[in-house]
């Protein structure tokens, strides 16, 4: 049986990169809650792995706001969160983001950072 990682339509790049996740379709009466600064694990074209001090539900729509290293300006794209697990090492979760196209986002030119 063929490994996860072996399966993957795009390869994983492990990079610590500045994220910030916003929830978006929330009813929260707390705004403040829909916002998780977060640290990557790993970078994809098609998704990302972030570490987070707060759970998402899997199946949440989101809005990530990434800086990149050597990239002057910040990617602002749109993705639905697929798992989310306590983190191991630490008092944090680990979240998998599938990202997403959408009319105001930044997909193809954060897509042409792994070309």
């Amino acid at each position: 049986m063929n490994r996860p990682e072996e399966r993957r339509k795009y390869p994983r790049l492990r990079r610590e990169e500045r994220a910030v996740i916003r929830r978006v379709d929330t009813q929260s009466d707390n705004p403040a809650g829909d916002v998780l600064y977060c640290k990557t694990v790993d970078i994809s074209a098609g998704g990302m792995q972030a570490r987070a001090k707060q759970q998402l539900q899997p199946g949440e729509m989101v809005e990530v706001v990434i800086s990149i290293e050597g990239y002057r300006d910040s990617f602002h794209l749109h993705g639905q969160t697929r798992w989310c697990r306590p983190a191991e090492d630490a008092d944090e979760f680990l979240v998998g983001v599938e990202l997403l196209a959408s009319e105001n986002g930044d997909l193809a030119l954060w897509r042409r950072v792994f070309n």
